[in-house]
């Protein structure tokens, strides 16, 4: 690790001070009277954050289309630097790719949450986001995306129930709004990844959580599609909801739970019971005897793939509240005479 060894020094007799580079101040305009952030690590070593730096502009990015291009490719090329944590893109288009300028305005007005086209050309978009950092926390946004999927899977539940065709049709349609909160969280955290001051914005105090925040918002996208599939799979043929019912519903449970453990500062060890009840719960479901008609098959693997999405849930939620601090499971053994 590169750096440099400065002595601590004392100072009015009780302030301890170390000098800052020379070279590093003058490369940011560090001036006498700026703040800057002291930040605490968990290994107890110190991050330095300028506040100055999180007010500089953001990444600016450029797709230059200089041939006719497949418009799901473009899609993925805007959404690679989207995700990546862009600021502003430039998107310009040469004379031959010109028609696709209106279709990616289209898409980007469906499908992105926090960025608009702020300048318009024949041969030019610029794209820039309009939302503060602190108005998106990556808790916040995780927890929306998991009551979408809550209310995605109780109407599923009673679209089933009724063979209500409108209804399960809606929930599919449904799906394209969690996956713009999922696109969302990718971008927080690979904006958070990339600057210790925008991740401290985000409510992320711990760099190991950044991990733990994809395979939640990952498994929560997972648990869309597998309600889709479900509402898929029932348009061609019925599932069999007296063995399909009873597993929704424990779901249902289990997600309601891991809900309320998003929003609420539960006791260390419900953390790791929900977690236990969910994979025996799993294992034994998986023991049983599997449908005979490949319609309730496919849907009963999907709706114990929901149920483990849970638990994968649960599991990184318990990575993020629960290091460093001791788990008591059961009760204390008294003391020995």
């Amino acid at each position: 690790m590169r750096g440099e060894v400065r002595k601590v020094q004392l100072t009015g007799g009780a302030t301890l001070i170390v000098s800052l580079p020379k070279e590093w101040a003058k490369r940011i305009s560090l001036s006498p009277g700026d703040e800057v952030m002291v930040v605490t690590q968990p290994d107890d070593t110190l991050v330095l954050i300028p506040k100055k730096l999180g007010k500089r502009a953001g990444v600016m990015a450029e797709l230059v289309i200089n041939r006719p291009l497949d418009v799901a490719e473009l899609e993925r090329l805007f959404m690679t630097l989207y995700i990546g944590g862009a600021e502003v893109i430039v998107v310009r288009f040469s004379q031959v790719a010109m028609s696709l300028r209106k279709q990616i305005k289209e898409f980007i007005r469906r499908r992105i949450v926090d960025m608009e086209i702020v300048e318009e050309a024949s041969d030019k978009l610029i794209v820039q986001s309009m939302v503060s950092t602190t108005e998106l926390a990556v808790m916040d946004i995780a927890v929306k995306m998991l009551r979408l999927v809550s209310n995605m899977l109780s109407d599923l539940v009673a679209g089933l129930e009724r063979d209500d065709v409108a209804m399960l049709k809606d929930i599919i349609e449904r799906d394209d709004e969690v996956d713009r909160l999922y696109w969302l969280i990718e971008r927080q955290l690979k904006r958070a990844a990339m600057s210790r001051y925008v991740m401290l914005e985000l409510k992320i105090d711990d760099p190991r959580d950044l991990v733990e925040y994809v395979i939640i918002a990952k498994s929560i996208e997972r648990m869309a599609d597998h309600i889709c599939r479900i509402a898929y799979v029932n348009q061609e043929e019925k599932v069999d909801m007296r063995l399909l019912g009873p597993i929704l519903s424990k779901v249902s449970e289990f997600l309601r739970q891991a809900e309320n453990l998003l929003v609420s500062e539960t006791p260390a060890q419900r953390v790791a019971e929900l977690q236990g009840e969910i994979i025996a719960w799993s294992q034994k479901a998986r023991r049983e005897e599997m449908p005979s008609d490949p319609a309730t098959t496919i849907a009963k693997e999907s709706a114990l793939r929901i149920g483990e999405y849970v638990g994968d849930i649960v599991e990184s939620l318990g990575r993020i509240r629960l290091k460093d601090k001791a788990l008591v499971i059961g009760e204390a053994l008294g003391r020995q005479q």
